[in-house]
């Protein structure tokens, strides 16, 4: 057992874990993190009981027609915890001062190695890819949506399928991204009222969508490389994301790695509120609980000296829910198998 006097939250190494953004990976841009103070709640969820029309004329001297104030349902969360630790041997520091790694002039400068900022760095993206995976999960599953939210593409209805209808005018290939996402984000106006505000692409489908000829021909004189490109194309005037994060699903350090993309050949359309609060208007959320230190992704750090190894453990308590299924839009399979 190690001593519980030597265990305790590192405020360094918990900076470090909450402030570190991994560059690859995408879930939190889509279900935010909400923190909550408790490990399980209720939350509210909108209805469109404010979208009804009533009778608001009034004779004189009568009274005013009363109306019933907003309607809400709820939904529960439960924040489960994910844990991940690392241990930093005294060897590792030995071979390290060894070699002028832990700042040691003698032996020609440090090489820059934080080994307990590595440490917290490595099981906080690990904790992250987790996160990914799930998020991933709930969005490309066309149950988690409502008859009409999502569509799924094959054959020649395939962005990176050029199939012409007739040899030679563009605009008779079959598959068409651009009425694609405009049919999305139509969808979500006439569900929601609004308009969604992200765009999902797999980063390597955009070279599809900028080489396709429907697209190519529809903008002759228009450059693809300016910066609002996409967003003339479509009409879509948000934010578009490109996620090209991966995995080893070979599950086993030792055995070659079989690279996998998280969102694979999906495209998603989507309103999300990135602000921290229980009551807004979004496709998910990431409910995470606030630990005793104030922070959702806390270090602590203890000794083992039977090990001869001091631990650094990163944990993230949370739980993923769609908050509002009719504010997403999926395009399954929007590229084929053999796009990349």
């Amino acid at each position: 057992m190690y001593d519980p006097g030597l265990l305790y939250v590192d405020p360094i190494l918990t900076n470090l874990s909450v402030g570190f953004a991994d560059p690859t990976v995408y879930g939190e841009q889509i279900m935010p993190i909400t923190p909550v103070n408790t490990q399980s709640g209720k939350y509210n969820v909108f209805d469109r009981s404010d979208w009804l029309l009533y009778e608001s004329r009034r004779a004189p001297g009568t009274v005013a027609h009363e109306i019933q104030g907003r309607r809400w349902s709820t939904d529960t969360f439960e924040c489960m915890e994910r844990s991940l630790q690392a241990p930093i041997l005294d060897e590792e520091r030995q071979m390290l001062e060894s070699q002028g790694g832990l700042a040691n002039p003698a032996f020609g400068g440090a090489i820059q190695i934080d080994p307990e900022a590595d440490a917290t760095k490595l099981v906080t993206r690990a904790l992250l890819l987790g996160h990914e995976s799930k998020v991933a999960s709930l969005v490309r599953n066309t149950a988690n949506y409502p008859g009409g939210s999502f569509v799924t593409l094959s054959g020649t209805s395939q962005w990176d399928n050029w199939t012409y209808g007739t040899a030679g005018i563009p605009s008779t290939v079959v598959s068409d991204p651009v009425a694609n996402i405009m049919t999305g984000m139509r969808t979500i106006r006439t569900l929601t009222g609004r308009w969604p505000n992200v765009l999902a692409i797999p980063s390597y489908g955009m070279s599809f969508i900028e080489n396709h000829p429907r697209v190519v021909d529809r903008f002759k004189t228009f450059s693809l490389s300016q910066p609002d490109a996409f967003q003339t194309l479509t009409g879509f005037e948000g934010k578009i994301i490109t996620p090209d994060s991966m995995y080893n699903s070979a599950q086993n350090i030792d055995a070659t790695p079989a690279m996998t993309f998280f969102w694979g050949k999906d495209v998603w359309l989507g309103i999300v509120d990135p602000n921290p609060g229980l009551m807004q208007f979004t496709f998910g959320k990431t409910f995470a609980q606030i630990y005793p230190d104030g922070s959702t992704k806390p270090t602590d750090r203890w000794r083992e000296e039977s090990r001869k190894a001091d631990i650094v453990r990163t944990s993230f308590k949370y739980d993923l829910k769609i908050v509002s299924s009719v504010a997403g839009y999926l395009i399954q399979t929007a590229f084929s198998a053999g796009a990349w």
